[in-house]
């Protein structure tokens, strides 16, 4: 699991977690800036009144901010991070009365089974080992209702050499391992396919969404079967 990786905890709480966000405006300059990212990353979401919606690996919590604008009548959102650091720049973006933000393991969550209506993963399954990508999914699984869905948000391998070339030379895959210490885990789960995994970890359906051309997914995975499939 994740918190057997104690530098990987160490970067995250002491380092990354302070350049973390400067970071990522940067890298999602080429996708039209980071609110408009987000939004278009949300925008295949849809919440109902009163949803209990669990955030694992919320990191800084701009991400729980844009749930929270996505689902305004959302009961509860619950964020979880590994990070003490990330959890600490979370809190000053949400007061305790937008998220309720816990210290955990997303593999090892301390919520009852079948207590959320939706799981959201956003942008962490990629720097995740096979074994840990698994047991954080069926994790989701566990704690979603019966009815309850689960939403990836991700990375993918888009159509087309030139379009991956430059992604690649953008998002630094180019830098070796153990420098980018994600390149390996990106790799596998690109070619296993989030969708996939999802299966594998219990859930009924599932259905992916692709966007910015290619460059990222939004994959979704049902606790039961679905006669239609969500509109694109």
């Amino acid at each position: 699991m994740i918190e057997h990786r104690p530098f990987y905890k160490w970067f995250y709480d002491h380092v990354h977690s302070y350049e973390y966000d400067l970071a990522l405006k940067w890298f999602l300059l080429p996708f039209g800036g980071e609110s408009h990212f987000r939004r278009q990353m949300m925008r295949p979401i849809d919440f109902g009144d009163g949803e209990r919606v669990l955030e694992l690996c919320c990191g800084t919590g701009s991400s729980s901010r844009a749930i929270r604008e996505r689902g305004r009548s959302i009961e509860l959102l619950a964020g979880v991070d590994l990070s003490i650091g990330q959890l600490r720049q979370a809190r000053e973006k949400l007061p305790q009365t937008r998220a309720l933000l816990v210290e955990a393991n997303a593999g090892e969550t301390p919520f009852p089974d079948a207590s959320f209506d939706t799981v959201i993963i956003p942008h962490a399954l990629h720097e995740m080992p096979r074994q840990t990508r698994i047991a954080v999914l069926q994790e989701a699984r566990r704690v979603l209702r019966t009815d309850g869905r689960a939403v990836i948000l991700e990375l993918d391998d888009p159509p087309g050499l030139l379009k991956r070339l430059l992604l690649g030379l953008w998002l630094f895959y180019w830098i070796p391992y153990p420098v980018n210490f994600e390149n390996p885990t990106r790799r596998d789960m690109v070619r296993r396919g989030v969708v996939n995994e999802l299966r594998e970890a219990g859930f009924a359906a599932t259905q992916k969404i692709s966007k910015f051309g290619g460059t990222m997914q939004v994959a979704f995975g049902w606790a039961k079967a679905r006669s239609a499939p969500l509109a694109r």
